[in-house]
């Protein structure tokens, strides 16, 4: 290290600057269906056009063939687009996600989710129910072609 206390103090700066200088002051692009590269960023995409309520991008994402499975209900692509339709989401958040990569192309993705908002009118809070979703590549892009929840 030079010994003379100007170069220290020409020194020191510029060493610290270049520890920074692979940081960087732009936040990350938000991910979009077009720049989303898995089954996680779809999962997350998807649920965060139900909150929106952004139904023509929902539709887009629920396969033709579409089937939905809880406790005690079967639904169709249309049936479940009128379930969500009654949901008001405040807040959710995914945990314990695991990918599990399928022959060609399908993905199946299963995860605990946190909910809070208003189904129907009425409060709803769901804490760690399991959740399992089949996405399948298509000509127009990754579409969910099943999903199914351990609510009780």
């Amino acid at each position: 290290m030079p010994q003379n206390p100007r170069v220290i103090h020409i020194l020191a700066p510029a060493m610290i600057s270049l520890l920074f200088a692979g940081c960087t002051m732009w936040k990350e692009k938000p991910t979009a269906w077009t720049n989303a590269t898995g089954a996680e960023q779809f999962e997350r995409l998807f649920w965060q056009d139900v909150k929106d309520k952004n139904w023509p991008e929902v539709e887009m994402h629920l396969d033709g063939a579409y089937v939905y499975q809880s406790s005690g209900a079967l639904r169709n692509r249309d049936a479940t687009l009128d379930h969500m339709k009654k949901l008001e989401i405040s807040d959710y958040a995914l945990g314990d996600v695991e990918v599990h990569p399928g022959r060609g192309d399908t993905v199946v993705i299963t995860y605990t989710m946190d909910l809070r908002g208003i189904y129907d009118g009425q409060p709803l809070q769901l804490s760690h129910v399991r959740m399992m979703s089949v996405w399948q590549q298509e000509k127009k892009g990754w579409s969910t072609i099943a999903h199914a929840d351990s609510l009780q």
